[in-house]
């Protein structure tokens, strides 16, 4: 009679666990969580992030919005901070002509809308070579993405030399006198030029002399008027010749320039010739009043 109370035993209790394993298993099983909704947020995307050029130029920034996990299109008002005294403004990404302050997008999920950012840099006081940093802006009511740029300017150094008067570059001089012919020097750069000084190529036997014969600093834009005293040679022959003139700074070379100087006979020597053609003339009055009496 023990065996058939066992096998009842395990009977009872296999039903048992039969009953209450499922009631087990749910209990140990979470039921699993909806995943949370993602926030809508709005990314500023800057191509190139850093343009170079030179002062007085403009630069052009492609930027691209993208409005994220929106269910409907929002409208964003676009603000653009940039240096002092610096044009800044967007337009369409093929309308460049056409201004803009806000812009409407669409919901995106890989590809944004694309605009352009303008900043046109002063042209006067030309701003110095550096980096300006330009801020823009997307807000629609609390939600607000911005990014940073950056133009960067870069320095043109460029001399020039020209004369002062006239645009002659040519000049009289003396044999063995001193004449003075003017010249400017002049930077059309976008950055001060240090320590300007000239000099010159010459026959044998001339003197050039500047006056003054350096400048400290030459600003952008700036000009110089520099005397240049030329003496040809005491026995120069009277006939056309050339000179070359020089002026190079920290930062540049000009380039040169190059004067002919007509040198003149001695003014003695003028008075010897008009001697010669009084005397020849009276010579000539003799020889007809000494013919006439007969």
């Amino acid at each position: 009679m023990k065996i058939p109370r066992v096998l009842v035993l395990l009977l009872l209790m296999a039903a048992l666990l039969v009953a209450y394993a499922p009631g087990v298993l749910a209990e140990e099983t979470p039921t699993p969580e909806p995943p949370p909704i993602p926030a809508e947020k709005i990314e500023v995307l800057p191509i190139y992030p850093k343009i170079e050029n030179i002062a007085g130029s403009s630069f052009s920034f492609e930027i691209e919005l993208k409005f994220l996990n929106g269910d409907s299109p929002k409208v964003f008002d676009l603000r653009a901070t940039g240096p002092q005294g610096w044009d800044v403004y967007m337009t369409p990404q093929y309308e460049k002509e056409k201004k803009i302050s806000a812009i409407r997008l669409e919901p995106a999920f890989t590809v944004g809308t694309k605009i352009q950012l303008v900043a046109n840099a002063p042209f006067f006081p030309l701003p110095d070579p550096g980096q300006y940093k330009i801020k823009l802006e997307a807000i629609s009511g609390e939600l607000n993405g911005s990014a940073e740029i950056t133009a960067a300017i870069t320095a043109r150094y460029n001399l020039l030399l020209v004369p002062a008067l006239d645009g002659r570059y040519n000049t009289n001089a003396e044999a063995g006198k001193e004449g003075v012919y003017s010249i400017k020097v002049q930077n059309y750069g976008t950055a001060p030029v240090d320590k300007v000084n000239f000099s010159s190529t010459q026959p044998d036997g001339w003197s050039i002399e500047f006056l003054p014969d350096k400048v400290d600093t030459l600003g952008a834009f700036e000009e110089k008027s520099i005397d240049v005293k030329i003496k040809p040679a005491a026995k120069t022959i009277a006939g056309d010749y050339m000179i070359t003139l020089n002026a190079s700074g920290n930062q540049y070379t000009a380039q040169k320039m190059d004067v002919r100087v007509t040198v003149d006979s001695p003014t003695v020597w003028g008075w010897v010739g008009v001697a010669i053609i009084l005397f020849v003339a009276a010579g000539l009055v003799l020889v007809f009043l000494r013919f006439s009496r007969r």
